[in-house]
């Protein structure tokens, strides 16, 4: 048979108020610090969710009991002489409840808990609780509620007791005062760490964001040292290629003139069916017809060729940049015209933009980079219909322009790679990769910056941001 359990604190008369709702609160008070007591004993550790189990348990009760001795004092109309100091002990008990949920270790509470509310229990009813009991009865017995006070004050009491409790009494409100110092400091102190940990993501963003365009600088420096080889050995072939080429079409036409007038000389002479046969043999009339377009496609692809090479020597050496007054607005307004031929029926370009300053840039060059984001717009929408958005602004000490489309979007890895010089997402044939690029080192040049904002299927928006300071 086990022991019968062990109740350390344990109910007697001299704790009763005669008021049945409060003496009975105090009875289930008295069962809670017998079962943490207990729990103390048995020895087993106390989980942190169990913890603060039992402190959102004594929350909720003297909540609930606070109230129906402050309701009661109230219906009385007690002295305020009494009632201020009642609700200061009751408003100490429930920050020093609070306060224990901020221990991080559950074993060191739960003693601490223990002798907390037993002391605070045994001294606030013998108290606290008794003097309300007594002021109560008075005035329900005729006394007014100012002289059931002076009358309860006046009593006579054992003068060791009566200072014994006055200090615990003391003592208690002293703790909850310092428990709310605490409180406030500790909460100062999380303040202080979130906006330095604030401080310190934004320090890290801003480093990470340079570190960033360091890279990009060491990987434009490294292919403008690459271009610059690459165009030097192609430019020299192409030359020559092109030229010859033109002499090559020139020499194929004479022949083709030349083989018509020996066909006539030919049939002159009475040998027209013999010519015939040798023309017939040789496909003159279909080498005259496709050679034209031979030649025509030959001069385009060297042409492309051509535009690749300016591209890759503007990489290796941009030279010197030329600057001017640009009034904004209309520039924005010439890269809509200019780009107008490569939207298809459908997609629709939105301006939202009106007075914008007027910066030193170089136009043909800043207005080639907006080109090339309206062009890469266009062609994120694919055939289909779709929006762009063309947006300008003042913000910040800089002027903003975004382009904004509705299309395809990107994934992060194509992202992280769209200013890469020769990189693309288009069918062989459809795009060299050097648009972004271009107007990357474009904005670059003009002190400014580049950046991208996207998702697959949720379109896409690049901003550029140029330094108001080179207006004039």
């Amino acid at each position: 048979m086990s022991a019968p359990a062990i109740s350390p604190f344990v109910w007697a008369e001299y704790f009763e108020t005669g008021f049945d709702d409060v003496d009975g609160q105090h009875h289930k008070l008295v069962d809670f610090i017998n079962a943490l007591a207990g729990r103390a004993i048995s020895g087993t550790p106390i989980r942190p969710d169990e913890l603060a189990h039992s402190l959102d348990g004594l929350s909720r009760y003297a909540a609930h009991h606070f109230a129906t001795e402050e309701a009661l004092m109230e219906r009385a109309g007690l002295d305020p002489r009494h009632i201020g100091p009642h609700r200061k002990a009751h408003a100490d008990f429930v920050a020093q409840v609070e306060a224990m949920r901020l221990t991080s270790d559950p074993a060191a509470v739960l003693p601490g808990l223990y002798n907390f509310v037993t002391s605070w229990l045994s001294f606030h009813i013998l108290d606290t609780d008794q003097s309300m009991a007594r002021q109560l009865r008075a005035v329900a017995a005729g006394l007014a509620p100012e002289q059931a006070f002076a009358s309860d004050q006046a009593q006579g009491r054992d003068p060791g007791s009566t200072a014994l409790i006055a200090a615990v009494r003391s003592l208690l409100g002293l703790v909850a005062d310092r428990n709310k110092e605490l409180q406030n400091i500790n909460s100062s102190l999380e303040a202080r760490v979130a906006e330095r940990t604030a401080a310190l993501t934004a320090a890290n963003r801003d480093l990470l964001a340079t570190q960033q365009r360091l890279r990009e600088a060491d990987r434009l420096a490294v292919v403008g040292q690459l271009a610059a080889g690459v165009a030097h050995e192609i430019n020299n072939p192409l030359g020559f290629i092109t030229a010859n080429l033109r002499t090559l079409h020139q020499y194929a036409k004479r022949l083709l003139a030349l083989t018509e007038e020996a066909g006539r000389l030919v049939e002159a002479g009475g040998q027209a069916g013999a010519w015939q046969a040798l023309r017939g043999a040789a496909d003159v009339d279909y080498l005259a017809a496709d050679l034209p377009g031979l030649f025509d496609e030959c001069s385009g692809g060297l042409q492309r060729v051509g535009e690749i090479v300016q591209v890759l020597q503007g990489l290796a050496s941009p030279g010197p940049l030329e600057l001017a007054p640009v009034p904004m607005a209309p520039l924005l307004d010439a890269a809509v015209a200019a780009t107008a031929c490569g939207r298809q029926p459908g997609q629709a370009l939105q301006r939202d933009y009106a007075a914008l300053p007027v910066i030193q840039a170089n136009a043909p060059l800043l207005g080639s980079a907006l080109e090339a984001l309206l062009h890469n717009a266009a062609q994120a929408l694919g055939g289909s219909a779709g929006r762009i958005v063309l947006r300008g602004r003042e913000h910040g000490g800089e002027l903003v322009i975004e382009v904004e489309d509705n299309g395809c979007g990107m994934d992060e890895a194509t992202r992280a790679r769209v200013f890469e010089p020769f990189f693309t997402t288009r069918p062989v044939g459809q795009g060299r990769g050097l648009g972004l690029s271009s107007a990357l080192r474009i904005v670059a040049s003009h002190g400014g910056r580049i950046a991208v904002r996207s998702a697959p299927g949720r379109g896409t928006c690049f901003r550029v941001s140029l330094p108001l300071e080179r207006a004039h």
